[in-house]
């Protein structure tokens, strides 16, 4: 029996780059709504990006945001749960990267996440640029990791598909943090490298919410169309995967139709026997 669904938003919920959502994906949720059914979403976005994107009254009850790093009620935006860097992580993580030639961002602490701190020592990666240019006034440059104050949620490297192996480095070198590959959903291309404390995703966040709502996992439909995603989609009892996720997703889950045909409609009466 199906007691919750766990869903992405980027590119499942929502298609990349729209703001609104289908009236068929809509109808879908609040069904789920009025069957009893719990409705988390999970996604990389924080508070203020949340609040700033989302549509007025979307039907879902928790926001597992920042990928993980907290945990809000939606109605009331009430945060239940933060899950973020102590200063001296920080301090450890940004002296680490600092031995690469690549730009990234420091995070700071929730709610206030979408300003951040920001390294730029080599030419920008346009995702990057773009990134900076959209949050204006709310990133600080630094030249030196002691200008560095405080904790953070994340840390973000943008890196291009050539750097894939970059990636691996950085996740062997900080295996004692949770690094996490997702895709950018501003160019739908750029690998994002997401640093968070240890143990921090997705999947390990849900759980959290799952045991405070009294809810076994095994009793989720998850659906996901990214990385970032398989972390709540392998421990879910039914996961389904949207068929614009990457290839070597798409042969892990079981596939519904793409974001732009309403693949989480689908996904509700599928799983739900709607």
């Amino acid at each position: 029996m199906i007691r919750a669904i766990i869903i992405d938003l980027d590119g499942t919920t929502l298609p990349r780059n729209w703001h609104s959502i289908s009236e068929a994906n809509r109808e879908a949720l609040e069904k789920a709504g009025k069957q009893g059914i719990t409705r988390i979403l999970a996604t990389g976005r924080s508070v203020f990006s949340l609040n700033n994107t989302l549509p007025e009254g979307l039907p879902v009850d928790y926001m597992v945001f920042s990928s993980g790093a907290g945990i809000m009620r939606w109605h009331n935006r009430e945060i239940l749960v933060t899950r973020e860097l102590s200063p001296e992580e920080t301090r450890d993580i940004a002296t680490s990267l600092w031995k690469y030639d690549i730009n990234f961002t420091i995070q700071q602490r929730i709610p206030n996440n979408h300003h951040f701190y920001y390294r730029n020592v080599s030419s920008l990666h346009e995702d990057f640029r773009r990134r900076i240019e959209n949050y204006p006034g709310l990133g600080t440059p630094i030249q030196d990791t002691d200008e560095i104050q405080g904790g953070a949620t994340q840390f973000l490297v943008i890196l291009d598909a050539l750097q894939l192996q970059l990636h691996g480095d950085i996740q062997q070198k900080l295996s004692a943090y949770s690094v996490i590959r997702s895709t950018s959903p501003i160019d739908n291309q750029a690998i994002w490298t997401e640093i968070f404390a240890p143990n921090v995703n997705k999947g390990t966040s849900c759980q959290i919410l799952l045991d405070q709502l009294g809810i076994r996992y095994d009793e989720c439909a998850g659906l996901g169309n990214d990385y970032n995603d398989i972390d709540f989609l392998e421990r879910c009892g039914h996961p389904f995967i949207v068929s614009n996720a990457p290839e070597s997703l798409r042969t892990r889950f079981e596939n519904v139709p793409a974001d732009v045909d309403n693949g989480l409609a689908t996904f509700i009466h599928r799983s739900l026997n709607l």
